[in-house]
């Protein structure tokens, strides 16, 4: 699980969740608010195209995670959450992959002045 930060504000929307299945390769793009809480994040992974539940989570050390109410959260959900160790991508390499190629994406279809990347996100 990753994130692309500082998009044009979209309504109230600046970021991309970028969540990758590693075992079906299955990527699904969140869109949120670059201050969403751990609950409201919590409440958009649960409506998004996330299939199941998973077992364990790859993600960098954003403050985000290392909260307690997300050790909370994946405890209550089964999930186990495991960090990317600093300046090693190779660890997390799916998502950094999808993220980079995100990024290229939206760079060849997306204007500076352009409000609707959000909608590109489900042909990507």
């Amino acid at each position: 699980m990753g994130f692309i930060i500082k998009l044009p504000k979209l309504k109230d929307n600046d970021s991309i969740i970028v969540v990758v299945n590693r075992f079906s390769k299955y990527v699904t793009f969140i869109t949120a608010p670059i201050d969403c809480t751990a609950e409201e994040m919590r409440i958009l992974i649960a409506h998004s195209r996330v299939l199941g539940l998973p077992k364990y989570i790859i993600s960098d050390r954003d403050p985000r995670f290392i909260g307690k109410f997300w050790t909370e959260l994946f405890k209550l959900m089964g999930s186990k959450l495991h960090f990317s160790i600093s300046f090693h991508p190779q660890i997390d390499e799916q998502t950094e992959k999808v993220n980079a190629l995100l990024e290229l994406y939206l760079r060849h279809f997306v204007s500076a002045n352009q409000k609707d990347w959000a909608k590109l996100l489900d042909i990507a």
